[in-house]
């Protein structure tokens, strides 16, 4: 039988990964781990389940290299005690032999520490948080260096723990996104300032772990596009940071946007830009409201040519993501919240099935990361 979404469903590489099809996982945090950082039943099952739905690529929720970084419950791979229990993540997708990959998502908080939180909250420059009322602490030259060590390590021991790939969380507002942008990195040393040095973070990571996961071990990136706030990342300087990252070894760019100011309703806020945000991102009711990254990636595809390029933002639609991948518009799609819902759409896609994700964009998701068995669609 004819595959009715052929390009969706043809095989790719990301860097010296080879992948089943254009669909990827994306991460999302699930706060299904224990408060040592290590991963429950409930977590491997969690992934187990996404790998037999048929997804060519997983992102797993954030794994911290640094506790003063962490998320409650989140997957630790701080020190080399998760090398005892972090292959059993990646056996249980493995020994499905359905042609599966997982990459281990790498990040830290930063400024955007919940409130609720002990930890300090730390940036490159001492910014308010608005959507928390905190000011960060300004990490000093030696603590960046640590945490770039710290990083590189933890790409090792992910790559010692049989995951397929790393994913650096470098959007939305956490640590390594606030280096990217100027609204946040105001330094005035080789950590700040010009477009090199702010990048100089990410550009340092992948050097350092060369040397600990090898050359040919893919590691990609999850960047903004543009951080929709006064003095952020816009789209022509985003584009830029992707070349330096590609330079750099960086096998995908997984497009995004935002940071926590720019969902914040209180207009007084210096910096929200909500006349710019598109209007999608505010719920998907059609069609023409998924994908709205689209014209983002279709940008970066033509000035990047080694690097994947991954787009991600309310996509549902079957038929919409085979038009992307076909017209060349991105490498790959990803998707997170229509698999909390339904994780084996890729399987009904593959079969012929033309139904979109009945996933309704209403966040509530979200809200179960407080309950004892973490990430789940509340309405099912």
């Amino acid at each position: 039988m004819a595959i009715l979404f052929p390009h969706l469903f043809s095989p790719t590489k990301l860097g010296s990964l080879p992948l089943k099809n254009r669909l990827v996982r994306s991460a999302t945090y699930d706060a299904k781990a224990d408060e040592k950082g290590r991963p429950t039943k409930n977590y491997i099952d969690f992934y187990r389940r996404l790998a037999q739905g048929g997804v060519g690529l997983i992102i797993t929720g954030l794994a911290y290299p640094d506790k003063d970084g962490k998320l409650p419950r989140g997957i630790s791979v701080e020190d080399d005690k998760c090398l005892k229990y972090l292959p059993e993540v990646t056996a249980a997708v493995h020994e499905l032999n359905c042609g599966c990959k997982i990459a281990l998502q790498i990040g830290h908080t930063g400024r955007q520490l919940p409130h609720e939180l002990p930890q300090e909250p730390v940036a490159p420059s001492p910014i308010l948080e608005p959507y928390t009322g905190r000011i960060p602490r300004e990490l000093t030259i030696k603590e960046i260096e640590t945490f770039i060590d710290k990083t590189a390590a933890a790409i090792g021991r992910a790559q010692k723990s049989g995951f397929d790939a790393v994913q650096l969380h470098a959007a939305h507002g956490w640590l390594l996104s606030s280096f990217l942008s100027p609204h946040t990195n105001q330094r005035k040393d080789m950590y700040g300032g010009n477009i090199i040095n702010r990048a100089r973070i990410m550009t340092e990571i992948i050097r350092r772990a060369r040397s600990l996961a090898g050359e040919a071990f893919p590691v990609f990136a999850k960047m903004n596009a543009c951080d929709f706030v006064d003095g952020g990342v816009e789209l022509p300087e985003a584009l830029t940071l992707g070349k330096i990252l590609e330079d750099a070894g960086y096998a995908g760019l997984e497009i995004s946007s935002g940071m926590w100011e720019t969902c914040t309703r209180d207009p007084k806020i210096i910096g929200w830009k909500a006349e710019l945000i598109p209007e999608a991102r505010k719920g998907i009711r059609t069609v023409k409201d998924e994908a709205y990254h689209r014209e983002f990636t279709k940008i970066f595809k033509k000035k990047l040519k080694k690097t994947k390029i991954i787009l991600i933002g309310g996509l549902k639609t079957p038929s919409l993501m085979e038009e992307i991948i076909s017209g060349k518009d991105a490498d790959l799609v990803s998707l997170s919240r229509p698999f909390i819902r339904e994780f084996d759409l890729p399987n009904l896609w593959l079969a012929g099935y033309t139904k979109k994700a009945s996933c309704l964009s209403c966040n509530k998701c979200m809200e179960t990361v407080g309950e004892e068995n973490g990430l789940r669609c509340p309405l099912m």
